[in-house]
């Protein structure tokens, strides 16, 4: 395999899109110095799981990367499978839900989990991230039907949406929401703004789109995209990143390219980060990558504990108290509004994490009766909350 930037379809999305990577053995010709065998082992221990890269993502690894380097790359480590599953311990890959409750579901394809709020949930994504928290609908080839999103549901979730009057907030959220052609995102975000209250005001005031473009396809950002954030009022974008290599010229150009076509609606610009051992649990690394955010003034908002009951979950999650560790290094030592919210986030709704090591009455590190460390705390219907947590990895 042999990518060729030159061709003027290199920054087509489409392109990108028809022409990625489905297959994690086709990339053997790509890595001239990895023996192919490696990635037949890949594929044998995960062939259960969808792998997509587009040709944009795997031109971030050079193709001359030894073997030792490449499983240490933090592209790889994110979108590749990394070996067998995870199937031992209470936070194994076992088809437990991280996310998704069946009775937060009206219809297939829209979540009301909180009050004010409903999410639009699609399952296809560009690429997939190994630690994907919605592994069971988005990650694996073949999902339980209650899974996939329907259009045929589309309209019971705008008629849901309608008659729900405490629902002011829609998020578009994953899977990836910007897969969709321009006409199709444009024609859900036209339902969503038609639906009216009884005074006939528009009844959704804030929409919001959750995706990872920027990372897997920067060039889905295109002058008709940022055209329906305008014309929609789209009021915040929150872009998934982990690590500072993802920010590249290219993603900066896309973001330039949202901040200038949009205007005076120019969308709120956020990001969400899961906390990964094996990619940028360090307080340096995680600096790094805000403060570049920062400097795009682009607010790092979440930082989100890696999720219990993921493929690799063994191989990618620290501590909850870990991750205090490294806020600590982070919280006043560097500039306030460049530092995220510290997140855990569980079937039963998220919180924030205290900064305190020990804990606090509402968030308690204890174990369960077979000893393996978990969290307890007080979600935000006050309700207790059971979290499986890991061991420590990172020294006070």
């Amino acid at each position: 395999m042999k990518l060729d930037k030159t061709t003027g379809e290199w920054k087509d999305w489409k392109w990108q899109e028809r022409n990625a990577v489905r297959d994690v053995r086709e990339v053997a010709s790509y890595f001239t110095r990895v023996d192919r065998t490696f990635f037949d082992g890949l594929y044998e221990k995960s062939s259960g799981l969808k792998f997509q890269v587009t040709q944009y993502m795997l031109s971030q690894i050079p193709g001359d990367i030894s073997l030792e380097e490449l499983q240490k790359n933090p592209w790889f480590l994110q979108f590749f499978p990394l070996g067998d599953i995870y199937h031992q311990g209470p936070d194994a890959y076992n088809g437990t839900e991280n996310w998704d409750m069946p009775e937060e579901f009206p219809t297939s394809n829209l979540q009301h989990k909180y009050t004010n709020r409903a999410l639009v949930r699609f399952r296809n994504c560009l690429a997939y991230c190994n630690f994907c928290f919605e592994a069971l609908g988005t990650l694996e080839k073949d999902p339980k039907p209650e899974k996939i999103f329907k259009w045929g549901d589309w309209e019971k979730s705008l008629e849901y949406l309608a008659s729900r009057p405490e629902i002011e907030e829609v998020v578009l959220s994953g899977g990836e929401p910007l897969l969709l052609p321009d006409l199709k995102l444009e024609q859900v975000l036209r339902d969503i703004s038609e639906i009216r209250s009884e005074d006939e005001k528009p009844k959704i005031r804030f929409k919001r789109i959750h995706t990872r473009v920027l990372s897997h396809n920067p060039y889905r950002v295109t002058d008709d995209l940022v055209k329906t954030l305008k014309d929609y009022r789209v009021n915040e974008i929150a872009f998934h990143i982990a690590h500072p290599s993802e920010i590249t010229d290219d993603f900066r150009e896309a973001i330039y390219r949202i901040r200038e076509g949009a205007g005076r609606y120019a969308p709120i610009l956020a990001t969400h980060t899961p906390l990964l051992g094996n990619i940028n649990a360090s307080a340096e690394k995680l600096w790094e990558l805000f403060g570049q955010l920062y400097e795009l003034n682009i607010k790092p908002y979440y930082l989100i504990h890696t999720f219990p009951h993921t493929p690799f979950a063994n191989q990618q999650r620290v501590s909850v108290k870990d991750g205090v560790k490294l806020m600590k290094q982070l919280k006043r030592h560097k500039s306030n509004i460049a530092i995220p919210e510290y997140i855990v986030a569980h079937y039963n709704g998220k919180i924030t994490v205290p900064l305190e090591l020990n804990g606090t009455p509402e968030f308690q590190y204890t174990k369960d009766e077979q000893g393996n460390p978990i969290v307890k705390f007080l979600n935000w219907k006050d309700r207790w909350v059971t979290y499986p947590d890991c061991e420590d990895r990172i020294n006070s």
